[in-house]
């Protein structure tokens, strides 16, 4: 198996943007400019993602983190220019797996013997006993400036709530807003991790719900999911509103067992908000 093109699943989803899956749910984005291309997100850290970029693209790549968990760093040490939001961006500007949080020292190690354990293959040249996510030096995302890729500006918006320095990466020329992890697995709301943040949730949706009413997007991608449009980013205003009622008390929750330990599970239409058992 290739480690670029066979490992990893292509498909163009808008004008010079390119959805980027690595083992069936490890998602990324490339948009593609004409003095620069930038990628949001570097999955497991198996493939080639280096490699698969500058085939798809014949300007230089730019890395740019959605926020720093274990399965949005995995290849950024492939690039030499990475870009991290200030609050996960350590004083000394090296980026760990552990630089957030250790909750997931052992996650890429998790998921490699599950892969395995499932009889899937790997890439050709792929060392299973080498596996580890390596340390990478980092800058700040400009956030306020936005990143400039020639033919127009990448605008760079704070979505916390996940994550505490999670950024979404906005195309105003196609209208596809990268979001990370905002929505993570079947939509749902992962807020029990270290940095969680119900509060900050409610903010990060008003922003977009307003720039989604601007007109500003239309398409909502994230690393787990399939692209949300149309009416289906109705969602936002009803989970903006329901995180709202969790922190005001009003609504009920279920104790769920997870691969990540019990957390309270809140029921928001189709979507589990899930937050620490004491939070």
């Amino acid at each position: 198996m290739n480690a670029t093109d066979d490992w990893y699943d292509i498909e163009q989803v808008a004008d010079r943007t390119y959805h980027i899956d690595e083992a069936g749910g490890y998602g990324m984005v490339l948009f593609e400019g004409e003095d620069r291309s930038v990628v949001v997100d570097a999955g497991a850290g198996v493939g080639d993602l280096y490699g698969l970029t500058t085939e798809l693209v014949e300007t230089p790549v730019t890395m740019v983190l959605s926020h720093t968990h274990w399965d949005h760093i995995g290849a950024a040490s492939q690039f030499d220019d990475v870009l991290v939001g200030q609050p996960e961006l350590p004083a000394d500007g090296r980026v760990a797996v552990d630089t957030l949080t250790d909750e997931f020292e052992d996650a890429a190690a998790a998921f490699l013997r599950r892969w395995l354990e499932a009889g899937y293959d790997l890439p050709d040249g792929f060392d299973p006993d080498g596996y580890e996510l390596e340390s990478f030096e980092a800058t700040p995302a400009p956030v306020e400036e936005g990143i400039d890729i020639g033919d127009r500006t990448l605008e760079l918006y704070p979505l916390p709530g996940h994550a505490p320095g999670q950024i979404g990466v906005l195309d105003p020329a196609t209208g596809v807003l990268y979001g990370g992890d905002v929505l993570h697995v079947d939509r749902d709301l992962y807020v029990m991790f270290e940095g969680g943040d119900l509060e900050a949730y409610v903010d990060t949706f008003a922003t977009l719900v307003d720039l989604r009413d601007a007109g500003a997007f239309d398409t909502l991608l994230t690393s787990h999911n399939e692209p949300i449009t149309g009416d289906d980013l109705a969602v936002l205003e009803k989970l903006r509103d329901g995180v709202r009622e969790i922190l005001e008390g009003d609504r009920e929750y279920e104790i769920a067992d997870t691969k990540w330990g019990d957390v309270r599970s809140y029921p928001i239409g189709e979507t589990n908000v899930l937050t620490p058992i004491d939070r």
